[in-house]
């Protein structure tokens, strides 16, 4: 295994992100927070920005003021081994003026308690799990030398089948939430739809979220939170972090391709072939039921 891994919840976190996890019970949610919710790379920051606009009445300006949308929008998660003494992504949060927007990688039952507690509003976004796991391996070799990564995809698509990978098992994440579908404090979506027919995602959101947009309110955010164009937005791609070193935008840009599908350009024949057995496997669980009915694009076997 590449990294340290940890369980938290019924799902796995990795090292340095297990460091903020005993500040959780610290951390207050409040009643009118908006907590984004998702595996790793299955679409945070492009939900972050749909979300942080809706709730900014579309204003255009949003996503390019200072500061950049991780700041705007924080990670709960946050924290990293040089600073493992100082700042976690519950002190970013804390100093947001409410309303409070924010996203994680944690489950739901990993979720801090203050924020079932408060009722506050999740959201929680799916995506392909292939196009998910390329995602996931090209971000990976960003950060190769910080994360001990051999480069190899196949090394990836064993850790995901045999549930051993970053946020996983994932269709155990995928069930704490599908559990509280009902629930009227959460929402579920997916990528896949958003991609498809952004305006009707858009006009769910704000429903869910009580702020009614106007059409022309809806292509705005629409225009500003297409993929294509939050690549090229400086305060939105994550370039900091690549002037920082965080990241080597040489070998693979945060914001890389954005396109559903794009998986069936990295894999063969053999890896999809064990990759829908595991898919599957999954979508046989009694608990599962509905979903793949509900999001058929996301779970698509092929």
């Amino acid at each position: 295994m590449m990294y340290y891994r940890s369980r938290h919840g019924s799902c796995f976190t990795i090292y340095p992100m297990s460091l903020a996890v005993p500040d959780f019970e610290k951390f207050q949610a409040h009643p009118d927070d908006l907590v984004i919710c998702g595996i790793a790379k299955s679409g945070a920051s492009r939900f972050c920005a749909l979300i942080g606009m809706i709730m900014q009445d579309a204003d255009p300006d949003y996503l390019y003021r200072e500061p950049d949308l991780q700041e705007k929008v924080p990670w709960l998660d946050f924290c990293t081994a040089v600073n493992a003494e100082g700042p976690r992504g519950i002190e970013q949060i804390s100093l947001i003026a409410p309303p409070r927007a924010y996203w994680t990688r944690y489950a739901f039952d990993g979720l801090p308690s203050s924020i079932h507690q408060s009722g506050a509003k999740i959201v929680y976004h799916l995506r392909h799990p292939k196009d998910t796991l390329i995602t996931l391996y090209h971000h990976y070799l960003a950060r190769k030398e910080r994360m001990s990564f051999s480069g190899e995809l196949e090394e990836m698509i064993q850790w995901l089948v045999s549930d051993n990978i970053y946020c996983g098992p994932w269709f155990d994440h995928i069930l704490s939430y599908w559990n509280h579908r009902n629930d009227p404090n959460v929402f579920i979506c997916s990528y896949e739809d958003v991609s498809r027919d952004p305006k009707k995602a858009i006009k769910d959101l704000a429903t869910f979220l009580n702020k009614p947009l106007t059409e022309q309110q809806v292509e705005t955010v629409a225009y500003h939170t297409h993929f294509d164009q939050m690549r090229i937005n400086s305060l939105a791609n994550h370039e900091s972090n690549n002037s920082v070193g965080e990241f080597d935008f040489e070998a693979a840009k945060f914001m890389r391709s954005g396109k559903v599908g794009g998986w069936k350009k990295h894999l063969s024949h053999d890896q999809n072939s064990r990759i829908n057995a595991w898919m599957e496997k999954n979508m046989q669980r009694p608990e599962l039921a509905g979903l793949a009915e509900r999001f058929s694009e996301t779970f698509k076997i092929e």
